[in-house]
């Protein structure tokens, strides 16, 4: 990955972080209703203007639907908002290709120990560890990497 997509991702998680600090990981049909609320609008007058059923925003603000995102695009729309749409990875991204590489080079390394315990050659701990962290260096950024 470039350095400037790289930059440009942390600062996205980053963002996505302090948003979700302070919307305290609120429902979006609780969201949409705390929004229609403070513009004074009724349901009634959110399904006319977004052109969705009142019935369905008012599933939506109970949590009873999840709605997809062209619903969310017309709702928050006529609620005079954007949509936004974020990832937050749950560990850093390098750690996760680390994980996978690691998890990769493992069972590479113990399928030719399977092979030589076969033919009673089974080296010692060192130099399996060794092995393994010599396979995982390659596959960090090979496009191998998430071939299983």
């Amino acid at each position: 990955m470039k350095k400037s997509e790289k930059l440009f991702l942390l600062d996205i998680f980053k963002s996505s972080k302090n948003l979700q600090k302070v919307q305290q990981n609120i429902s979006v049909g609780d969201l949409i209703g705390l929004i229609r609320r403070q513009l004074g609008m009724s349901q009634r007058v959110l399904a006319r203007k977004s052109k969705i059923y009142q019935s369905t925003i008012s599933r939506i603000e109970s949590g009873v639907l999840s709605p997809n995102i062209d619903t969310l695009n017309k709702l928050f729309e006529a609620l005079s908002c954007s949509l936004i749409i974020s990832a937050r990875p749950y560990e850093d991204l390098d750690k996760v290709k680390i994980k996978q590489a690691y998890k990769q080079a493992e069972k590479k390394v113990n399928y030719l120990l399977g092979t030589m315990a076969l033919e009673k050659q089974r080296p010692d701990q060192r130099f399996i560890e060794e092995q393994i962290e010599e396979e995982k260096n390659k596959l960090i950024n090979s496009k191998d990497l998430w071939d299983e």
